[in-house]
């Protein structure tokens, strides 16, 4: 049995919604200002974002998300996979760390652009919060940094973020 109630397991799912709902309809507002080469990418993502958003609010208000998962193995397994327990049991210290990461990627953007961010971001939560070995952090890093200049850059020949000293 679940200690907690279907409210409680609710609440959080409720709000990270809505949270993501605001957070794609801001996106989706602040790519229509710009030209249309530059905002394709931002307004079809937060185009698909606000939509799937919404419908996963209206299933979190009618009480339908309720998905079957596999069968765990012992109550342990089952309670680490639960997203209502997750939300539940984080400590703040998980929460601070979390947002600290997120906060200073947004930083880092801004201040040396997207594409270093996103190598150094990348290696740096590899090893230190997932503690992944060097080799793998940098073949990984290297290939996101890659990724997103090819993508953006030579084929969709779309402006990316560089940064205040670029």
């Amino acid at each position: 049995m679940n200690p907690l109630s279907e409210g409680s397991r609710r609440t959080p799912d409720l709000v990270f919604t809505i949270v993501l709902l605001v957070v794609f309809a801001g996106a989706l507002l602040l790519a229509r200002q710009w030209g249309f080469r530059a905002s394709l990418v931002p307004t079809l993502v937060a185009s698909v974002g606000v939509g799937l958003s919404a419908l996963h609010l209206v299933l979190v208000l009618t009480g339908r998300t309720h998905v079957a998962a596999p069968v765990p193995t012992s109550a342990d397994d089952e309670a680490d996979h639960d997203p209502a327990h997750v939300f539940a049991t984080a400590g703040a210290a998980n929460w601070r760390s979390s947002l600290l990461w997120v906060a200073g990627f947004f930083a880092a953007v801004y201040v040396v652009g997207l594409i270093v961010t996103t190598v150094v971001f990348t290696a740096a939560y590899l090893r230190l919060s997932v503690r992944a070995g060097w080799r793998f952090c940098a073949i990984y890093a290297a290939a996101m940094g890659l990724l997103l200049w090819l993508v953006f850059v030579e084929l969709l020949a779309i402006q990316i973020p560089e940064g205040v000293f670029a």
